[in-house]
This record gives C-alpha cells, sequence and structure tokens, in this order.
C-alpha cells in the first residue's frame, strides 16, 4: 500500500464512513482486513458464507444472513467500495477499493483541499512521463503494463464533469481501459472495464 494504514483509516472515518450504513461499513473493514492488511493485496477471493461466519462474530454482525450480505455487497459495489468478479469454487472474487479511490471520497478530498494554481499535468510531456512513472507503468484499470507506446492518462473524474489536469486526478491507463472510461466516472465504467479484464484473462489463459 502506498497510502499509510492510518492515513486510508482517516479518509475511511472522514469521508467514506458518513456515505455507508452501520453494516456497510463494518462488511467493507471485514473485507479491508482480510484482504489489504493480511496479504498485502486489495483482491480476496471468499464466498458468502465464509463472510457470514467472520461477520457474524462481531457485534454489529449477529443474526447476518445471505440475503442481507448480498445486499450489503451490492450496495457497496454500487458505492464504488468494491469490485465484484467472477465465481468458482472457491468463492467470489471482491476487489476493495482504497477510500481516496471511491468517487464520491475523491470528490470530497478534492474539495477540502486548498485552492493553488493549478499545474497541467496532462499535456506537460515531462510530467505525464512524471505520472506514468509514480504509477510504474502499470494501467491502473486492469494492472497491464504499459509503455511509452500505448500509456495514456486518464481523467479519474472526468473533465464534462469537473475534473481538472492535476496530478491528483489522473491515472496511468491503457489504451482499452481509455477507450472504455472516457468521459464516464469510475462507477459508471466498473461494469465494462470488469467485463473487459475478464475477457481478456479469459482469452489469456486459452
Amino acid at each position: 500500500m502506498e497510502e499509510s494504514t492510518e492515513t486510508i483509516i482517516e479518509q475511511f472515518v472522514d469521508y467514506l464512513l458518513p456515505e455507508l450504513t452501520p453494516y456497510e461499513s463494518s462488511l467493507y473493514m471485514y473485507l479491508f482486513r482480510n484482504s489489504l492488511l493480511r496479504n498485502g493485496t486489495n483482491e480476496i477471493r471468499i464466498g458468502k458464507w465464509t463472510i457470514i461466519d467472520g461477520f457474524c462474530k462481531g457485534s454489529r454482525g449477529g443474526g447476518t444472513s445471505y440475503a442481507h450480505v448480498s445486499k450489503m455487497l451490492a450496495s457497496l459495489e454500487q458505492k464504488g467500495c468494491v469490485k465484484v468478479g467472477d465465481t468458482d469454487r472457491l468463492g467470489t472474487l471482491y476487489v476493495v477499493i482504497l477510500p481516496k479511490d471511491i468517487p464520491l471520497v475523491a470528490k470530497k478530498i478534492a474539495s477540502n483541499m486548498p485552492a493553488k494554481a493549478e499545474e497541467d499535468y496532462f499535456t506537460n510531456q515531462d510530467k505525464r512521463r512524471e505520472l506514468f512513472e509514480r504509477d510504474k507503468w502499470i494501467c491502473q484499470y486492469c494492472g497491464e503494463k504499459v509503455s511509452q507506446q500505448n500509456a495514456t492518462l486518464d481523467h479519474f473524474i472526468p473533465r464534462s464533469k469537473g475534473g481538472d489536469d492535476s496530478k491528483e486526478n489522473l491515472r496511468t491507463c491503457c489504451l482499452l481501459c481509455n477507450s472504455i472510461k472516457s468521459g464516464k466516472t469510475y462507477e459508471e465504467a466498473t461494469p465494462f472495464l470488469l467485463k473487459s479484464i475478464q475477457e481478456r484473462r479469459a482469452r489469456s489463459v486459452k
């Protein structure tokens, strides 16, 4: 994790917690603890019954049903807190999104930042390369490596929705993911990005 655990918790408490129900916040932290904190990755493959068994050990989770957990997971996905992937015999793949990368949190953080002269990281070639190196030349949506030939920068909050050319609002992106997300918010683009990623991974194992 690039962000410190303390910073992540602060962003969760200050910006995300007010947007979630008590059950949703508890489930988000359960998935966060069992993915990023335990394994250092934001992916976790787990079955709903396993979630219920672990989640119900907490005071808030007492009596949680399969239907209730399904509803909470769907709500967390809708709010951009998790991405739901494929399901196999080991369970469903969940990608836990860090608070700063959740659209509703990103907007709050941006609105609380002190006003300053905007730096153009989108058209300035030196600054573009700085962002590619910051992101280790990896597409921030599909995780694939990019090169000078196919690396692009995506506006996390689209320009049409008020996004700027600052480094905080730009993400390294491959051409395919950029074409899918173009003009959409992260929440709007997630189903299409996830489908494309799954299709590409399926082709790569054939």
